[in-house]
């Protein structure tokens, strides 16, 4: 567990802070994560058991999976854009979403949970497994994957990887291009897409820390910024 997110803000309106449960590697809960970071809101960080689900369970009443955002009235809130969006209603958050640009960020936040991640994710998995402490998580880490894409999935992306990032590259390129005209997606300060952008990030840092740069050494200095920008 880690200690209290803590920034001076006019946001804490209440002694009790938030909670955050994650899993190191959940590009939608890093995704959450950035975005309390950026409002500035003060929360508990609590990495989840990846092989001992019962906290999650009870606090939600049987769903386990992360991002789980328990708010300052203690109620809990599943499911990332479900999350982003309680975030985002409140007041002090609303330069994440700056009018009248909310249409195109919560599309490309969007297209980052979708089409980029499904992508990134293949290339993150292989290291993201070897990384678990314990052979039980390993294991299970595999099993997850291979119930939804088939026996030796992981072991597949692994000897794909060049492959993979050359896919990634072609899907980032726009993203790219923009990245290295101004030091966020839609403009001088960071918003909802950079934060998705962000969660997509560490999921491959979490893996290995190179990963990201070999996918583009324009997207680790974007992570960079934005962790300067918390």
């Amino acid at each position: 567990m880690e200690n209290y997110r803590l920034a001076d803000s006019a946001a804490w309106r209440s002694s009790v802070p938030m909670k955050l449960y994650r899993f190191r590697y959940s590009p939608y809960a890093r995704k959450v994560q950035m975005l309390l970071d950026l409002v500035p809101l003060r929360y508990e960080l609590i990495e989840a058991s990846y092989g001992d689900r019962n906290e999650l369970a009870a606090l939600t009443g049987g769903y386990i999976y992360v991002p789980v955002l328990v708010d300052d009235a203690g109620a809990p809130i599943v499911e990332s854009r479900a999350i982003c969006e309680k975030i985002l209603a409140r007041p002090e958050a609303k330069h994440l979403v700056p009018a009248p640009l909310e249409g195109p960020i919560w599309a490309y936040a969007d297209f980052v949970d979708g089409p980029l991640e499904d992508i990134l994710f293949r290339i993150a998995s292989p290291a993201v497994r070897d990384a678990w402490a314990t052979p039980f998580e390993r294991a299970l880490y595999v099993l997850i994957k291979e119930r939804k894409f088939g026996a030796g999935c992981v072991e597949a992306w692994e000897r794909d990887r060049a492959g993979l990032i050359a896919k990634a590259r072609h899907l980032l390129a726009p993203t790219l291009s923009t990245l290295e005209q101004r030091p966020f997606l839609f403009g001088d300060a960071p918003t909802l897409a950079d934060a998705a952008l962000y969660g997509n990030s560490m999921m491959l840092e979490e893996g290995e820390r190179e990963l990201l740069s070999q996918v583009s050494p324009t997207l680790a200095a974007h992570a960079r910024r934005m962790e300067a920008a918390r």
